[in-house]
């Protein structure tokens, strides 16, 4: 888990970093949430590949994944595609946010990321209460479990769920933080937000 623990660091300052944009919710949180994972993919050396809204020149959303971690080693040294399109190689992280409460459509981008070939799978929602949070972390487990979705250790999942009821300073206690251990989602304790 440490190459999860690494980005999740990356996306901890990045919350803090941009606190002063984060007071919203739907599309506005989307859009704050593209620009924490454009200062994840600073952090961490990668190239975010993400819809960027009003900016036709820049990449887009590719697979129907939010957004595509690519490292800027791997990035760089690819040729770019026919008609520009980014460079075909493997994601680093690949992350789907969701600004639904709908368990089934938070199910869904949990199976999307699950899908796709990276060392790193990120899964960030919110539900507006902790009961609600609890329950969502483990109707995700039996999602998991039921397909089979995780085979071993050859990738981490990091499934980071927001509850808006504590929502205010802190984001320790707005995130509650969840990694793929042991077959089950494992709460991830003592970060430093």
């Amino acid at each position: 888990m440490k190459r999860g623990r690494s980005w999740l660091n990356g996306f901890i300052k990045s919350c803090i970093e941009l606190e002063d944009q984060s007071d919203c919710e739907g599309k506005e949180w989307t859009d704050f949430m593209g620009r924490v994972l454009d200062r994840v993919g600073d952090k961490t050396n990668c190239y975010v590949v993400r819809r960027r809204p009003g900016k036709k020149e820049e990449s887009g959303e590719y697979l129907n994944i939010d957004a595509l971690f690519i490292k800027n080693s791997e990035y760089d040294l690819a040729t770019v595609g026919e008609n520009g399109w980014d460079p075909f190689v493997l994601s680093h992280v690949v992350v789907e946010l969701e600004n639904s409460y709908n368990i089934n459509k938070i199910s869904y981008c949990l199976w999307k990321i699950l899908c796709i070939r990276a060392p790193i799978r990120v899964l960030v929602c919110y539900q507006n209460t902790r009961n609600k949070v609890r329950s969502l972390k483990e109707h995700l487990e039996k999602v998991i479990r039921r397909g089979r979705l995780m085979k071993g250790t050859d990738s981490d999942l990091l499934v980071i769920i927001g509850n808006e009821s504590a929502a205010g300073d802190d984001w320790g206690k707005f995130y509650a933080v969840f990694e793929w251990r042991n077959d089950k989602l494992e709460r991830v304790e003592g970060l430093s937000w």
